[in-house]
């Protein structure tokens, strides 16, 4: 499977069809809208922004019902088919177990593993991640040189994983931009390219 772009009229479409249903849903306005606009503004065809999240949810529950995987801190983030995996597992046995899961779903084109083998942190670690995230997202914002919606920002034991659908120009300014950001410990570039 090839990197898709969403054309513009697609987009357009997309955007007011699901902005007039979440005018017409009442009550659930502003999380639609903000749907819509992170769909819009998505490089990825509205298919595959589905699927990516129809996968992740697939995968995360498949490692949660497994009952021989226990005390574990996995995050499954996917772009554009790339499964990224993230978190601490205390062996060796069950990173293997959910490899074997991630890497057997349908929609699953390519995994990259960096769980560590290790015990859970502790929420002043993920409190930590959540802020840096927060943080690197805000600095790729007010940089005012790339497109900070063309980025999906994770942050695990300060190490920030950097996915998205870009030009190699675009990777290399973001790159700068988030080694620049205080606290944070690596930057670890899961691109793919056009």
């Amino acid at each position: 499977m090839t990197p898709t772009r969403c054309t513009p009229l697609k987009s357009v479409c997309l955007g007011l069809l699901l902005l007039a249903g979440s005018i017409l849903a009442g009550g659930c306005v502003p999380a639609v809208s903000l749907l819509a606009i992170d769909v819009v503004r998505d490089e990825r065809e509205p298919r595959a922004y589905w699927q990516d999240n129809k996968a992740e949810m697939n995968i995360r529950f498949s490692i949660y019902r497994n009952k021989t995987i226990s005390d574990t801190n996995v995050s499954v983030t996917i772009w554009n088919a790339v499964v990224l995996l993230t978190g601490e597992v205390p062996d060796q046995q069950a990173i293997d177990r959910i490899l074997d899961i991630a890497k057997s779903h349908h929609y699953t084109r390519q995994v990259v593993n960096r769980i560590e083998l290790a015990g859970r942190t502790n929420m002043a670690s993920r409190i930590n991640d959540s802020w840096l995230t927060g943080r690197v997202k805000t600095a790729l914002v007010i940089s005012g040189t790339v497109d900070p919606t063309r980025f999906k920002v994770v942050t695990e034991r300060a190490n920030v994983y950097l996915m998205g659908l870009v030009t190699s120009a675009e990777a290399t300014e973001a790159v700068m931009i988030v080694r620049g950001v205080p606290g944070v410990v690596r930057v670890i570039k899961v691109f793919e390219y056009f």
